[in-house]
């Protein structure tokens, strides 16, 4: 799905997980209002998340929301998977029941119409090689996550990007996450970490920590120290390592090598205000370098602010990421 006049934009229903936990709507319910306040036409779906027999569907079903998507004027782009192989208690998957479970998933996103399979990017190269001829028959796009920590110089995506340009095969790509590149914490976070009891002094070394541009293994211990210091309980110890694992400080331009092989996009975001920008991801330099490079894909909004708070504003969230998108990509 391209637009040769810039990106796709679209949205996740993952951006409306406290609206689905809450029960407020059903799928039929949430899909007919992301097209009601026109927030496609790229619909992403987490399958665990909104599909009830995931990893597998009814054809009775598939039927169903390929229709409804149709009806709608949507099109489903991305699926997310999970090829986790511990998701026994006893023991780990076997390579070929891993193989298997992948299968099925590629099914599936046939069935329904995606034509992407985001997965890990734990799922090496060895196990790919056996996954792609599959996904090529199916013509199902396999796309490595690449979420912070992550970033384009990190070794397993070094080593990702060099598989792909030695296997050639057009259904292998990534899907970046804008958490990778991030200028600032959110204020949720450091809200949550305020109630669990972190002293303004933690919470200020932390950001100043966080700024550097020191190796992740020295923040940690930097921020260890730092806890101490301030006398920290375990609950603010464990819970404020996440500012140097969920919010990436990697330069915007990182994701230029990796743009040929980008098959989706995940537009995250915390919050746009009311001044339309998002204060802790510059949009305004992401916008630009994808115009750039002349990317036609697909990206979705990803309101990830269910991570601070319980209120059900996650359709008033990604009329705003449209609003604030549309007007850094110069469309209507």
């Amino acid at each position: 799905m391209t637009n040769q006049n810039g990106p796709v934009l679209g949205t996740t229903l993952y951006s409306f997980t406290n609206e689905w936990q809450q029960r407020l709507f059903t799928l039929d319910e949430m899909v007919a209002k992301v097209a009601e306040l026109g927030l496609g036409p790229a619909v992403e779906v987490v399958g665990f998340q909104s599909f009830r027999d995931y990893p597998d569907v009814t054809e009775e079903f598939a039927s169903h929301f390929r229709n409804l998507m149709d009806r709608l004027g949507l099109i489903p782009n991305c699926l997310g998977a999970n090829l986790d192989i511990g998701i026994r208690k006893n023991r780990l998957m076997t390579p070929d029941e891993t193989l298997e479970y992948a299968k099925r998933q590629i099914t599936t996103a046939k069935k329904l119409g995606f034509s992407v399979l985001r997965i890990q990017l734990f799922v090496k190269p060895e196990m790919l090689e056996k996954i792609v001829p599959f996904a090529e028959q199916a013509g199902v796009h396999l796309a490595s996550e690449l979420h912070s920590p992550l970033n384009a110089s990190n070794p397993e995506v070094v080593e990702m990007l060099e598989f792909y340009r030695k296997i050639q095969s057009p259904v292998l790509g990534f899907v970046p996450d804008f958490s990778c590149t991030m200028t600032a914490v959110p204020d949720g976070f450091w809200e949550n970490m305020r109630r669990a009891g972190a002293a303004e002094g933690l919470i200020d070394a932390a950001k100043e920590i966080w700024i550097t541009n020191d190796p992740t293994p020295s923040k940690f211990g930097m921020l260890a120290e730092a806890c101490r210091m301030f006398g920290a309980n375990p609950a603010v110890s464990g819970q404020i390592n996440m500012s140097l694992t969920m919010f990436g400080h990697s330069p915007v331009d990182m994701w230029r090598e990796i743009f040929p092989f980008v098959r989706h996009v995940h537009g995250k975001f915390y919050e746009v205000n009311a001044d339309g920008v998002e204060p802790s991801i510059p949009y305004p330099q992401l916008m630009t370098l994808l115009k750039d490079i002349g990317y036609t894909g697909t990206i979705s909004a990803e309101w990830e602010g269910q991570a601070f708070t319980e209120e059900p504003i996650g359709f008033q969230q990604v009329v705003a990421w449209y609003a604030m998108c549309k007007r850094l990509l110069g469309t209507k």
